[in-house]
């Protein structure tokens, strides 16, 4: 099945899968070829792209939303980075930031966008440190 992620800045995976595993806001959910259509919100955490050949690809992905079909998955998020990108001292330094702007006075607004950053920091650190 293909599968596609697109961010603000454009399509950050275009690839084939023999299985996908996304983060959903119910837990983890694995799609097959041929899953059922369905359309899903998904949490900042860790897609893994399985190739025909059994090798795994992990990303750290943002709060988005997926498309499922049969033979295709759509997924629609502000973050898609592979785990071999990732600068931890950047994550880190993320993650702090947004803590620290959530201990301050700010608006509703404010307060989604620093959770947010807070999220995809985190997504990012727990992909980067998962084997250690």
């Amino acid at each position: 099945m293909k599968l596609r992620v697109v961010t603000p800045t454009g399509i950050a995976i275009e690839t084939e899968a023999a299985y996908v595993t996304l983060p959903g806001s119910e837990g983890e959910l694995g799609v097959y070829p041929n899953h059922i259509p369905l359309v899903t919100n998904l949490v900042a955490g860790e897609l893994a792209v399985r190739d025909k050949n059994g090798q795994v690809t992990y990303y750290a992905i943002a709060e988005g939303f997926a498309q499922i079909r049969p033979d295709q998955i759509s997924v629609l998020t502000e973050l898609a980075t592979a785990e071999s990108d990732i600068d931890e001292k950047a994550a880190e330094e993320a993650m702090n930031r947004a803590k620290l702007a959530l201990e301050q006075r700010m608006s509703d607004e404010e307060i989604a966008a620093a959770e947010a950053a807070l999220a995809r920091a985190a997504a990012q650190l727990r992909l980067k440190r998962r084997n250690r």
